[in-house]
């Protein structure tokens, strides 16, 4: 387990993810301004870029890895000109991050399959390639859809979840603990049907839904905090 898996695994908390980001992205002050104006949305690109860095084994500016994605991203910025836009939505912009990153790990996993050595690693890794390849044709729908007609399509989980978030926000300081709790509660559970390893079949599934929970969880955190503090100064 990396430094980044580490902190994502003790609950992604703010300051210990900017000081992994100026190691990794030294570079990256949008997303650094990001998460010190708004922590409790651009926690999950925080994690992804982190993620997809780390993934590597080696911070920003290595010879391999974060080099070898350059001119992919460049053409991503390009034809997705939208995402630059002062209305552009939170929700695409989270969308980006998933969309390279599943871009990544379809590439990374095309290239594993000559690899493959058993019939038990070639199943695996063509599971990965499969779903990292729909799971960015689907992003890539939203992306479409609102290039052409400025509007959401909000299929996608991502728009579920800021819903999610955002009744959350409207909720008193005793319900947000109630909410935290169980979430906490379900994280443990998630991470239990994961140790006992007897589905791989629900592996992928499974690790979205701790990555939900988790991202819920850090959100969670941010407005009990973000309450605190605002009680903190009426004293």
């Amino acid at each position: 387990m990396n430094d980044v898996e580490k902190w994502i695994y003790s609950g992604a908390g703010v300051s210990e993810g900017l000081r992994l980001l100026n190691i990794y992205a030294p570079n990256c002050h949008w997303l650094k301004d990001g998460m010190e104006k708004a922590p409790g949305i651009f926690r999950r690109i925080l994690m992804e870029k982190l993620e997809s860095l780390s993934a590597y084994g080696k911070p920003s500016g290595s010879e391999t890895g974060v080099e070898e994605t350059t001119q992919h991203k460049r053409k991503f910025r390009e034809e997705w000109t939208f995402l630059n836009d002062p209305d552009c939505p939170m929700e695409l912009k989270v969308l980006a991050s998933d969309k390279i990153t599943t871009w990544q790990n379809y590439t990374s996993g095309h290239e594993d399959l000559f690899a493959c050595s058993t019939v038990k690693e070639c199943l695996e890794t063509a599971r990965k390639v499969v779903e990292n390849y729909w799971r960015n044709r689907k992003i890539h729908s939203e992306f479409v859809y609102y290039k052409e007609h400025h509007a959401v399509l909000g299929e996608d989980k991502v728009f579920a979840e800021s819903k999610k978030l955002e009744s959350y926000r409207r909720l008193s300081i005793i319900g947000l603990i109630k909410k935290k709790k169980a979430t906490e509660d379900a994280i443990w559970r998630v991470k239990s049907e994961m140790r006992k390893g007897d589905k791989p079949h629900l592996l992928a599934e499974r690790r979205d839904r701790l990555a939900e929970k988790q991202r819920t969880l850090a959100a969670i955190t941010e407005m009990i905090e973000d309450y605190e503090r605002k009680s903190a100064t009426r004293r």
